[in-house]
């Protein structure tokens, strides 16, 4: 089977799941659905020839508890590592993504998670509550660091994973991502180098937005069910955290927009000819250079176009100097 061939193949998988109702899909994400502030985008890029998309995230407001620490090299987050396998099976063993499931041993908990801005209304429950926290007074009781289990409030950006029918389809996609302001794109999965069959999978994604704070720990009791969660910030502090993260919704939104908008605008006509968008490719020195080039071109053919009576300056920068003639 040929690359394009293959990949079409995988895409028509994909876009028959897409057209399940919500209850009845599921994606690679953790949370295994797709988000309604992104379905627009998803929809978009699906529309493109030589892309689709295979697990995505619009962005995340979310509290976590660690799980019980098993090993003596805890993983930094609480959450299992596990393995992102592409539809198809295709993705390498390599390309991982770190996210916790509610529960299970040693895995931790979402306390909270919200993939819109959360609306900040005092009449209804504080923020302890909503995030599962006991209000505390700021300290923490003396235990072993190790066994030590916190809470965190994190805010993340939007994550996307797009499959390109290859390297010339994913190059639009990586232009796009680092012009909206995903800096931290990047190809994941490169068998297509060696395996025919094999697709580039594209990561669109930024740190920038990011937010973490710890914001609690668990307070261990005489048996599991006597702990509690503790607070170790005010209802002010966690209302801060929330109104950060909700501005940050929206600069996330932003630059979703600027992405897509970039992204339909680089693959216009015809997606699998990409020779008109080296520019996007070119460095610093380069365009410096092509843009002066081109100035000069516009300059020259405005000179000839004029009249030759015509001695109006073209430019401030044209403006003519008379000088007195030099004294001998």
């Amino acid at each position: 089977m040929t690359s394009a061939r293959s990949f079409e193949a995988k895409k028509l998988k994909i876009l028959g799941s897409l057209s399940l109702p919500d209850e009845e899909y599921t994606d690679l994400s953790p949370k295994g659905s797709v988000d309604v502030g992104i379905r627009g985008l998803i929809r978009d890029i699906n529309r493109l020839q030589g892309l689709v998309t295979t697990s995505s995230c619009a962005g995340r407001i979310s509290v976590f508890l660690e799980g019980a620490r098993l090993s003596a090299e805890p993983s930094q987050d609480g959450g299992e590592r596990e393995e992102e396998e592409e539809v198809g099976g295709e993705l390498s063993s390599a390309q991982t993504r770190q996210f916790a499931s509610t529960g299970g041993k040693g895995s931790g908990k979402w306390q909270f998670v919200s993939h819109d801005p959360v609306n900040i209304d005092q009449s209804r429950h504080s923020f302890h509550e909503l995030f599962g926290l006991q209000p505390g007074n700021g300290s923490m009781k003396a235990g072993k660091n190790r066994e030590m289990q916190l809470v965190r409030f994190h805010f993340e950006p939007m994550i996307l994973h797009i499959m390109a029918e290859s390297l010339k389809h994913a190059q639009p996609v990586l232009a796009a991502a680092s012009s909206a302001g995903f800096r931290e794109s990047g190809i994941q999965s490169l068998r297509c180098l060696d395996d025919s069959n094999a697709c580039p999978i594209v990561a669109v994604r930024s740190s920038g937005l990011a937010l973490e704070s710890i914001i609690g720990y668990v307070e261990k009791g005489n048996s599991p069910e006597e702990s509690t969660v503790r607070s170790l910030v005010s209802e002010e502090y966690l209302r801060m955290l929330v109104s950060i993260a909700n501005e940050r919704f929206q600069s996330n939104y932003a630059r979703m927009d600027r992405f897509r908008t970039k992204l339909l605008a680089l693959s216009s006509g015809s997606p699998s000819n990409l020779s008109s968008q080296k520019r996007e490719w070119e460095d610093a020195d380069r365009r410096r250079e092509r843009k002066r080039a081109e100035g000069l071109q516009r300059r020259e053919a405005a000179r000839k176009a004029a009249k030759p009576n015509d001695k109006t300056p073209e430019s401030e920068d044209e403006m003519p100097l008379d000088f007195p003639d030099a004294q001998g």
